[in-house]
């Protein structure tokens, strides 16, 4: 192709060819008369008998010393604007025609670059290839492999040449996400997990104003949080005074302040965490009796906002940071690993979790023990029979160990002093592997009355911890003696 390049440029330095200009300085124009792809060759040329005979001759010409063939059968000449005598230019070069728009690679050439007709072919493959049956066999896992290959790539194409409509965007966005979650038009699913929670203006708000249990809130905002009917939706159902603000409720005694908030009826088992949650808020909160609100920079509250202070807590170690090498680079299986990241962000639908997104009436109580709330914090890492696991875990590898508060600081710093040792691939994997096990623990003594024993538990974790590391084809195992063996430092 080389040649028939430099066959063309010949031809248009002696005058038999003509370009066009691709310019906004007319003293030094862009000139563009051919464009040559792998397979493919788009000529440019005036409509002139002349210059088409011209260019006749020279693909005759590069048959001729290339040995190769031009199919001109499945060549098209295609006018830009009124072109009153097209069909004898296709004649003279023996090709057939056509008209914008048109597909060309792919791509519709010649049409509205903000129509949305040029965007349904691509709506439509996506929801092809959405079907039922697909979802319905396909763990979370598997779906998500989908998204990440085929689904995501299919307007990528198109993205390179137009730039995509809003309601197109949001519909391919409705798509997957319904895709993941396994919703459709007949029934809806929880969507667990929001898209973008991380987005750099979020982190700029969450550090100047923070944020609270339950998200950010838009209606009728008192402070920089929203309003806290919004935060307590279960709370503010039985509340006596509804429309109340923060004066009806704060009393001075003397330089202590007391919040006095009073119900319609005793609170219930399952509302004692939320009255927890709630006072603690309260308290947390510092008010001077004769000091007018304000709005304070937690970071130099006396300065007030400063960015050398702001890029300090942006640097700082812990602060905005997402151990995600540790969920999604351990060697479990993709639909395990989809699972502990729902779990590290703390969106799985838990009783407590159940209760803040639908305001659900259920006795918050862990399905394990019986005891204590049905966190998610509580049911894979407090819980006495999560304890157990993790005990044993801790003596297998010979560690002391005090247990975080939360999933995701457990997974910040489950690193391993290992090196380059394999163990550190058996160590990464356990906690994956814990939860998943206490999890369908869970599940199956909620929707089957099946309940297992600690000892039945932890052979449950084994095996799966077995199963996942063969699976990887690094270890071979013959047995789960094998595996307890190297689970060491």
């Amino acid at each position: 192709m080389e040649g028939l390049s430099r066959m063309l440029d010949k031809a248009i330095g002696a005058g038999m060819l003509s370009s066009f200009a691709v310019s906004r300085n007319a003293n030094d124009p862009l000139l563009i008369f051919h464009l040559l792809f792998a397979d493919d060759t788009l000529i440019f040329c005036e409509a002139d008998s002349v210059h088409i005979a011209h260019l006749r001759s020279i693909l005759v010409w590069f048959e001729a010393i290339s040995g190769l063939r031009v199919n001109l059968g499945k060549s098209e000449l295609v006018q830009v604007g009124e072109v009153p005598f097209l069909e004898e230019l296709a004649d003279i070069l023996g090709c057939q025609t056509s008209t914008l728009p048109m597909k060309y690679l792919g791509l519709p050439l010649g049409a509205k670059f903000k129509s949305l007709d040029i965007w349904n072919p691509i709506v439509e493959k996506m929801e092809c290839r959405l079907a039922g049956w697909k979802r319905i066999y396909l763990s979370k896992g598997g779906r998500l492999t989908l998204i990440k290959s085929t689904l995501s790539n299919l307007p990528t194409y198109f993205l390179s040449l137009f730039p995509i409509p809003v309601v197109v965007a949001k519909r391919i966005k409705q798509i997957q996400r319904n895709f993941l979650w396994g919703s459709s038009e007949e029934e809806g699913k929880f969507h667990l997990v929001r898209v973008e929670k991380e987005a750099l203006w979020r982190q700029v708000i969450v550090a100047k104003y923070g944020v609270m249990e339950g998200g950010w809130m838009s209606k009728a905002p008192i402070g920089p949080y929203g309003s806290l009917k919004d935060v307590f939706l279960e709370l503010h159902r039985i509340a006596r005074v509804q429309d109340a603000v923060v004066a009806d409720h704060v009393h001075f005694r003397g330089d202590s302040v007391h919040w006095e908030v009073q119900f319609t009826r005793l609170v219930q088992d399952w509302e004692l965490e939320s009255v927890s949650l709630f006072l603690e808020l309260l308290y947390s909160v510092t008010i001077h009796r004769l000091e007018e609100d304000q709005l304070r920079w937690k970071p130099s509250p006396d300065k007030g906002f400063l960015v050398k202070s702001y890029y300090k807590e942006i640097c700082s170690p812990g602060t905005g940071f997402f151990p995600w090498k540790n969920i999604w680079k351990s060697k479990v299986p993709l639909r395990i690993t989809f699972f502990t990241w729902t779990v590290a962000l703390g969106k799985i639908l838990t009783t407590e979790n159940l209760r803040r997104r639908r305001g659900i009436v259920l006795v918050s109580w862990c399905c394990m023990c019986k005891a204590s709330g049905e966190s998610v914090e509580h049911l894979l890492l407090h819980c006495p029979y999560a304890k157990e696991i993790w005990d044993m875990i801790f003596a297998l590898f010979g560690i002391q160990w005090v247990m975080p508060r939360g999933v995701l600081a457990l997974f910040e710093c489950w690193q391993g002093t290992f090196g380059v040792n394999q163990n550190i691939v058996v160590w990464r994997a356990v906690p994956h592997c814990v939860m998943w096990c206490l999890w369908r623990e869970c599940n199956r003594r909620t929707f089957e009355d099946c309940e297992s024993s600690v000892v039945n538990l932890k052979l449950q974790f084994y095996r799966c911890l077995f199963d996942c590391l063969i699976a990887t084809g690094h270890f071979s195992f013959s047995n789960v003696l094998d595996l307890i063996d190297i689970c060491s430092l």
